[in-house]
């Protein structure tokens, strides 16, 4: 991928990179503790909790609360 970069910030503005793009156009939020404390309740893999914690991550504090509510 850093090849990548390198060859098209020769030709376009970094910004206009798609995975540039892709990156910047997310919204990443931190998990809280009162949220890693919910999801330590949770009685899930280790591997289903990872994927919660990667759909939590782009969700707005609101919308994690009541995605862990609506889990249990």
């Amino acid at each position: 991928m850093v090849k990548m970069i390198k060859e098209n910030t020769n030709n376009k503005d970094l910004e206009e990179i798609p995975e540039i793009k892709k990156y910047f156009s997310k919204i990443y939020t931190v998990l809280s503790k009162d949220i890693r404390d919910k999801l330590k309740q949770l009685n899930v893999s280790k591997e289903k909790l990872k994927k919660i914690r990667k759909v939590l991550a782009f969700l707005p504090k609101k919308k994690q609360n009541e995605y862990l509510d609506e889990f249990k």
